[in-house]
């Protein structure tokens, strides 16, 4: 049976980082990133509609009905950036920088079907291509530090686990409670109070502070697509994407008194890998040549996930050295967002194209499944419910043509998935994105080249602590800031014009 986890820091406006909250990570897990090729991104991404690109796949599967030639791509670059992060008054900043791999697939394009091999729908429309692709395609990069430094003279941690484990009436082992609060007690960061067994702090404020959350990773999918050209008007497609997921964060927290004579530190490992399956279907419709819309739609992506917990904590009391690790395994079910988009691309011939895309993200109904523990996946389920909404996606892009030089800009703005009073005012993850590109295009040889600035602010609470007074939270205040530059290259060979 899934352990109940009864967390400290649970809260509407935060999650701690420094247990194990479900709903805190379905939020870092199913939102997009902006990807693709760098052709796209250096058009802010909007290319549902604009289609004869790999990134096709993942914004509008009929977009690779465009193609009129085979084609091969690859698409890498770097991922670097920062958090800066206010705790308690002092400002922080957490560096990553890594490698990153964009996409890489085949396209493959029939020749244009002569009139009698074309299959007849009714009367007026006829298939005249059929394109198949196959590749792999970045779908959002975890990538992130944090880190918080403070004098803290209001309250600890180890008050608010002591608090925890006072207020629910359990046992205080991990069938119970999450592991950080379990080692706590175990290695004396608490400590009996009274015959009854309730628990205090071993240390109280004033207290130095010093965290550091790291999350590495990526959602990633490989996907087989078909696309039909119905008289170079109509274009369809249909595909079938295998998500695969790894996910891992590492939070460490040290707590010890101004005199440096009582400490302890602890460390939360919590990783998740596995795969899934989901469908795309798409539609473009181009009724004059400078104007094309159309539409498409992703079904939720099922998952099967191995879950691995690693927790240590070591204490130092009184010239004492006390230590615990714990782990643990577990598999489970978790369904992602359904997403739909919705495009429209304006074209004057030979010169440029303006595009934009709408998209829809349904965060309320991210879903986990743990078995034998329905009463466990619901409380959670109706947690991600409460906090998280219907959110919107806004992107768009421009490309300018000279001869074979390529310039284009783009932008994209992310609506915070959190319903409303639900975030921190400011501090509620909506997105920006703002993009920049450069590329060549030759008859068998293209090169492209984008940067991505990608802003956002969001807040998250180390935990909770409630008292006489009330209810305290230090509050950790995050203004994150990523840099992606990208390139692909890409070889057309096959080519049929008509």
């Amino acid at each position: 049976m899934k352990k109940l986890l009864i967390i400290s820091g649970i809260l509407l406006t935060g999650a701690s980082m420094y247990a194990q909250t479900y709903e805190a990570d379905a939020a870092r897990m199913m939102r997009p990133d902006l990807t693709g090729t760098a052709r796209s991104l250096g058009a802010g991404g909007a290319f549902s509609t604009v289609g004869a690109d790999q990134s096709a796949v993942l914004q509008n599967p009929a977009g690779i009905a465009l193609y009129r030639s085979h084609e091969f791509s690859f698409s890498g670059g770097a991922l670097f950036g920062n958090t800066n992060t206010n705790y308690l008054g002092q400002t922080t900043t957490g560096d990553f920088g890594k490698g990153t791999l964009s996409q890489a697939g085949f396209v493959f394009a029939s020749k244009n079907l002569d009139k009698s091999q074309r299959m007849s729908f009714n009367n007026q429309s006829k298939l005249s291509r059929v394109v198949v692709g196959i590749g792999f395609q970045k779908v959002a990069d975890f990538r992130r530090t944090d880190a918080l430094y403070a004098i803290n003279g209001q309250n600890s941690y180890a008050q608010a686990i002591s608090n925890n484990l006072n207020t629910n009436p359990y046992n205080i082992t991990l069938d119970n409670f999450n592991i950080p609060d379990v080692q706590a007690f175990q290695t004396y960061a608490t400590s009996d109070i009274d015959s009854l067994g309730h628990q205090g702090a071993t240390i109280g404020s004033p207290v130095k502070q010093i965290g550091t959350v790291t999350t590495k990773g990526s959602l990633n999918d490989i996907n087989l697509t078909l696309g039909f050209n119905i008289n170079n008007i109509v274009y369809l497609g249909f595909g079938l994407g295998v998500p695969y997921m790894s996910y891992s964060r590492n939070a460490s927290f040290y707590e010890g008194n101004v005199h440096g004579d009582s400490s302890y530190t602890s460390n939360y490992n919590y990783s998740l890998s596995g795969v899934g399956v989901n469908g795309k279907f798409g539609i473009i419709v181009k009724p004059i040549s400078w104007l094309r819309f159309g539409a498409s739609v992703q079904t939720p992506s099922y998952f099967k996930l191995d879950e691995r917990t690693q927790g240590t904590t070591t204490s130092n009391f009184a010239g004492t050295t006390y230590f615990e690790d714990t782990g643990s395994v577990y598999r489970f079910s978790y369904t992602n967002p359904l997403n739909a988009t919705f495009g429209a691309s304006f074209y004057i011939k030979q010169w440029a194209f303006i595009s934009v895309d709408y998209e829809l993200n349904d965060y309320s109904h991210t879903k986990f499944g743990f078995d034998g523990a329905a009463s466990d996946a619901a409380y959670w389920n109706n947690l991600i419910g409460a906090k998280y909404k219907v959110a919107s996606t806004v992107k768009a892009g421009a490309e300018f043509a000279y001869k074979s030089l390529r310039l284009r800009a783009g932008f994209a703005w992310s609506e915070s998935p959190f319903r409303s009073g639900v975030a921190v005012g400011g501090y509620d993850g909506g997105r920006f994105n703002y993009t920049a590109g450069i590329g060549y295009r030759g008859k068998s040889f293209f090169a492209d080249l984008a940067y991505v600035r990608t802003q956002y602010k969001d807040y998250y609470s180390p935990y909770s602590y409630t008292d006489a007074t009330g209810t305290q939270e230090p509050g950790a205040y995050n203004t994150f800031g990523s840099n992606m530059i990208v390139a692909t290259i890409g070889f057309k060979f096959g080519m049929n014009r008509n």
